[in-house]
């Protein structure tokens, strides 16, 4: 008996101790686990930082990369239509600078546009350029062409006249001075109308302001809008220094014929004699009779030449003349600084290009036959000096240079 209860005893200690052995490596392992799960959500912790992070990141570049797209759509439309218009003014504009087209030509091209833009009502949207175009083209041509396009504005002048007065200011001067004659005269006093009732002044300076109202008043329609308010406001703004000016003189001289009003007129015209247009195409006193209806030749010496103008800055007045020649610019009687001086006044108010074409021409015509090589040789010399003058001091390659 006690040998079975020494045995039972001893498998029941060497139970226990087996029991023990493994309570203890199960607690090395649930604490190993426990470590390892720490660690696990330590870093899925980590990790969730990491992907709100992320998260992060992606709504900001989604919202860069919407910007983007934003930008790039707005960039495209603008590149699209500058495109468009670019490929449409672009090619006329070089057919009208090619030298292997006669002006002729190019009047029928100009012709065209005008019956386009009759016909076609998305030409408005071209208005600006077209108006450049045309406007700029009475500088390259000579008065017969220049009357054929006159003729083909003035079938439909009053739709034309519609859009002309949505332009650039100095292109819509450029139209006043080419229309200017006789034969026009319904056609100007009809724009002014529509200049006026517009209210298209109140984007001009003070300049472009002053020559309308010459216009208006050498064509006599200051009676019809000197009672109408936007007129006077627009006449009586301090911006408009020398507008203003001489319309305050003109109606003081009408009402009280003072004459230090009118030596006043004239000291006003000395001062801006240079942007003035119809002194390129008038001498000061048939302009001033148009003004005052009445002999002025008295009141101030004007019937010759001005002596507040230099010989390099005279100017021919004439209607018959090329725009480059009613800038000063011949031959006979003036040196090659006078020329020249002459070439950059024109130069500032068109353009390199534009005065480059004008001498081109003019060599061009004369070259083209032998008894005018021999006549003209000694102006066809001059023209080409001044060509390689242009072309040594100014020209940057930036158009195609004539032959």
């Amino acid at each position: 008996m006690g040998t079975k209860e020494n045995l039972l005893e001893s498998i029941v200690t060497q139970l226990k101790q087996g029991l023990w052995e493994m309570e203890n490596i199960y607690s090395k392992r649930i604490k190993i686990l426990e470590i390892e799960n720490e660690n696990q959500i330590h870093q899925i912790h980590k990790l969730k930082e990491k992907i709100s992070s992320l998260l992060e990141n992606v709504e900001t570049l989604k919202k860069v990369n919407l910007d983007l797209n934003n930008s790039r759509e707005l960039l495209l439309k603008k590149l699209n239509a500058k495109q468009e218009r670019t490929t449409v003014i672009g090619i006329i504009t070089v057919l009208l600078c090619e030298d292997e087209i006669t002006n002729d030509d190019k009047v029928e091209l100009i012709k065209q546009l005008l019956k386009l833009a009759v016909k076609e009502e998305q030409i408005e949207g071209y208005i600006k350029e077209l108006m450049q175009i045309i406007s700029d083209a009475f500088a390259f041509f000579d008065y017969y062409q220049k009357r054929v396009i006159k003729r083909e504005i003035k079938k439909n002048y009053l739709f034309f006249h519609q859009l002309f007065i949505t332009a650039q200011s100095h292109s819509v001067r450029k139209i006043l001075f080419a229309y200017h004659s006789d034969k026009m005269k319904d056609m100007i006093k009809h724009l002014l109308d529509e200049l006026i009732r517009s209210n298209r002044l109140y984007s001009y300076n003070d300049e472009d302001a002053l020559n309308i109202l010459l216009y208006i008043i050498y064509y006599n329609k200051i009676k019809e809008h000197q009672d109408n308010e936007q007129f006077q406001f627009f006449y009586n703004k301090d911006e408009n220094y020398y507008a203003k000016r001489f319309y305050s003189l003109y109606k003081l001289y009408l009402y009280k014929k003072d004459r230090s009003c009118f030596y006043s007129m004239m000291k006003l015209f000395h001062e801006k004699e240079l942007c003035i247009d119809l002194l390129k195409i008038e001498m000061a006193q048939s302009i001033l009779k148009k003004f005052f209806k009445e002999e002025i030749g008295h009141h101030y010496n004007i019937g010759k030449k001005t002596q507040y103008m230099s010989l390099k800055d005279y100017r021919y007045r004439h209607p018959h003349y090329s725009e480059l020649r009613n800038f000063g610019y011949q031959i006979t009687n003036r040196t090659d600084e006078q020329r020249w001086a002459a070439l950059l006044e024109f130069m500032k108010e068109y353009s390199l290009q534009a005065t480059v074409n004008e001498l081109h021409k003019r060599i061009r015509l004369k070259m083209g036959r032998e008894e005018d090589q021999k006549r003209y040789a000694n102006a066809i010399e001059k023209w080409s000096f001044d060509l390689r003058r242009l072309k040594e001091e100014y020209y940057q390659n930036d158009f195609p240079w004539p032959d």
